[in-house]
Formats: structure tokens, C-alpha cells, sequence
């Protein structure tokens, strides 16, 4: 596993200011700014050895520009709007205070699971996966003409009823059933009816026989998608957690948040189709020529859920440059999107080049790394809610007719 120590705090100049920098660029004193940190939920970090604090500088662009950060910003009620698990930045997701894009030149999702549950010493992927009943061939074969996504959601209840540790909420318990989910969605993303062996990379690169470079980029999108702090879907696996559901429930209330029709998640379908133009057209360029032609957007392009550009987009295209040089299917890839980044002076977007290595794995396009590694995070910000906040109880304010 790489190295996880956390970067020491404040040493980043990318992602902190000092107080005398946090002030003037507020045009306060910095007493003012002192007031802040409790009045406008400025993030402030302490310097490790020194007495200094250092000022998170998405926090103070945010104040000016007339945003109020996102530390402030209300949350519903018991679902908490503070987490240890993931802080997302202009230089990217930091798990834990680890760089995500750090961790995906060496750590496997395993690690990244561990770091992200906060498992210590203890390994929840020692256990064995739980094993399906002999009973269930019959509902196997009546999931068969479902969706692989489809079939994840029916047939998690099932491993979970086979799982006698699976109502073990304690710590142990409930991370061991987080790498049992991890363990079949890979399985089922890729068509088999038995749990994946780990490491999951190299279990997808010996099952679809990819070859060892487009195995390394199966690792880096794992790793990169693995958590990016409260998405809406995130969001509802906690609000299930809130209740002490089963990691295995509260993954079925993310993956069927995931499909919601207002959410990017949802692009995978536009994504399948145009890298399939792209594979099948004599010119590789020819699809995006026609967009533009026709004054169509390109799938793919503009989205970032950072205030700036996707690092992680940044990441994976420069790994993949590198890993498939000599990849003639890539060629063609490469010069479509290079048209593209051209034409439309935006870098592609990370779900686009995840959708592409999803593609050239042969997974379905619903079941897909992306959602393969976000079990991870789903997990890490469950247990945090059910481990440290109340049940979730929301106040409706009624506004529809009164009674006569």
C-alpha cells in the first residue's frame, strides 16, 4: 500500500493561506478574520509544530465571491453537514487527509477502503465472502435478463440473509459486510455468480483478460471514485444508515440514488453510446465533427464537481496516455477527445474516461467501476452516520390547505 500519512496541514500553498493573506483578500483585519472561523465556518488548520493556523482557501474564495462555504451551508436535520472522510478541494479529494490522486499511483481500493473506514489494524477483507445459498439458483436465473445494476439491488438482500454476521452492527461486523458488498458487485458487474477474489483489480483484470496495463487503469479508477464527500446519493445511503439498516441496504439506497434521472450519474447510457460511435466509425474524429456541426454538445465535456476543472480528469488522462501508448484502440480514443478538447477548449470529464476503461473491460455500462468504487466511500460515510449521529427525524413545515 502507498503511503498514507497525511500531508501536515497548512503546508500546501495551493490549498491554504496564511492569515495575513485570508484577511486581505477579504479586506478584513486579521482579528476580523479570527471572528470568522466561528462566524462563517472558515476552515482553519493548525501547522504541524507551530502555533500558526493556515486558512482553507476554497473557504475564503467562496466568502468572496458571496457564497457561504461549504462547512456552513444547512444540511438536513441528523444528517450531519461535518465528516472526517473526505475533503474536496480545487487539487482534489483528500481521503482522510491523504491525496486521492496520490493514492492511485500505488493503493488498490482495498486500501483505500481501509483508510476511508478508519479500520486501524484490523483487515475486514480477511473474512471470507459470504457464500449464496444452493436455493438460489432459481433466483439467479429469474435476475438473468435484468440489468446488472438491476440484478446487484434484487440479489443483496440475499447475500445479506446468508450473511449470519450481517445484523453485527459493532465496527467489525459492519465492515466486513462492506467488503462482502464490494466483493459480489464486482462479481455481478462482470457477469459471475461467485465473489471476487482481492485484490478486486486484479481479480476484473483476470476475469476479462485485459492485460496488465488496462488492469493498473481498473486500479487508478477505483481509487479515484471512491468517495466524493456528500453526493446526493451519498446522501441517501446515509439517511438509510441513520435508521441501523445493514451496510448491505444502505449500499441498495445509494445504487438506486445513483440512477436518479437528475443526477450526471446518469450520463453512462450517453457515455456508452458515443464511445461506441467513436469505436465504430472509420475516422475516430467523425463523431465529434458532427456534433459541432450540428451545434450538439459533446458527452463528456463541462462537468466538474469542483470548483475548477476535475483533477481527477487530469490524473487519469495523463495514466492513460502513459499506460496505452501503444494501444491502438486508444489511439483512436485519444484523438476524438483531443478534437474535442480542442474544439471545445474543456478537458474531458472524468466519468467519460472512467466510461471508457469500463468500456474496454467489457462491464456493463450501469454497473461500472465508478459505482464499483463508490461502495467504499458509501460504507465509510455510513458507518460515520449511524456510528455518530441520531436517527434522522425531519420537521416538515406544512404550507397545503388548512383545515376548514
Amino acid at each position: 500500500m502507498t503511503n498514507t500519512t497525511p500531508v501536515p496541514l497548512g503546508s500546501s500553498d495551493s490549498l491554504y493561506m496564511t492569515a495575513e493573506e485570508a484577511a486581505s483578500a477579504l479586506n478584513v483585519s486579521v482579528p476580523t478574520l479570527y471572528t470568522y472561523v466561528s462566524r462563517k465556518n472558515i476552515r482553519a488548520h493548525k501547522t504541524r509544530g507551530s502555533r500558526v493556523s493556515r486558512y482553507l482557501r476554497s473557504d475564503i474564495e467562496q466568502i468572496k465571491s458571496g457564497i457561504a462555504p461549504a462547512s456552513a451551508r444547512d444540511t438536513a436535520p441528523g444528517l450531519t453537514g461535518s465528516s472526517a472522510i473526505t475533503l474536496m478541494t480545487e487539487a482534489g479529494s483528500f481521503y482522510r487527509g491523504v491525496s486521492a490522486i496520490d493514492l492511485a499511483e500505488k493503493a488498490t481500493l482495498e486500501d483505500v477502503a481501509r483508510l476511508l473506514w478508519d479500520a486501524g489494524d484490523f483487515d475486514p477483507f480477511e473474512c471470507p465472502a459470504t457464500a449464496l445459498p444452493p436455493q438460489s439458483d432459481a433466483l439467479l436465473k429469474a435476475c438473468g435478463n435484468f440489468s446488472a445494476l438491476d440484478r446487484a439491488i434484487m440479489l443483496l438482500p440475499a447475500i445479506e440473509a446468508a450473511n449470519p454476521r450481517a445484523h453485527d452492527l459493532g465496527k467489525h461486523g459492519f465492515l466486513r459486510s462492506g467488503a462482502d458488498v464490494l466483493r459480489w458487485f464486482a462479481a455481478w458487474m462482470l457477469g459471475q455468480s461467485s465473489p471476487a477474489r482481492l485484490p478486486l483489480h486484479r481479480y476484473i483484470g483476470a476475469t476479462t483478460k485485459c492485460g496488465p496495463k488496462l488492469e493498473d487503469a481498473v486500479r487508478r479508477v477505483l481509487v479515484l471514485s471512491a468517495d466524493q464527500a456528500l453526493h446526493p446519493a451519498t446522501y441517501v445511503a446515509r439517511a438509510a444508515a441513520s435508521t441501523g439498516a445493514t451496510p448491505y441496504r444502505c449500499v441498495i439506497a445509494g445504487l438506486s440514488a445513483a440512477t436518479g434521472k437528475r443526477l450526471p450519474a446518469v450520463r453512462v447510457g450517453a457515455f456508452s453510446r458515443f464511445l461506441a460511435e467513436i469505436d465504430n466509425a472509420q475516422d475516430s474524429t467523425e463523431p465529434i465533427r458532427i456534433r459541432m456541426r450540428e451545434s450538439e454538445d459533446i458527452p463528456g465535456f463541462g462537468y466538474s464537481p469542483f470548483n475548477a476543472p476535475d483533477p481527477r480528469s487530469a490524473a487519469l488522462w495523463a495514466s492513460l496516455r502513459v499506460l496505452l501508448a501503444t494501444d491502438r484502440n486508444f489511439a483512436r480514443f485519444e484523438r476524438a477527445i483531443d478534437l474535442a478538447i480542442d474544439l471545445t477548449g474543456q478537458q474531458p470529464d472524468f466519468a467519460l474516461l472512467a466510461a471508457y476503461v469500463n468500456r474496454r473491460i467489457g462491464a456493463e455500462p450501469d454497473a461500472n467501476l465508478v459505482r464499483l468504487g463508490r461502495i467504499a466511500g458509501w460504507v465509510a460515510h455510513a458507518w460515520e452516520q449511524q456510528n455518530e449521529m441520531p436517527l434522522v427525524r425531519w420537521k416538515v413545515n406544512y404550507n397545503g390547505v388548512l383545515p376548514g
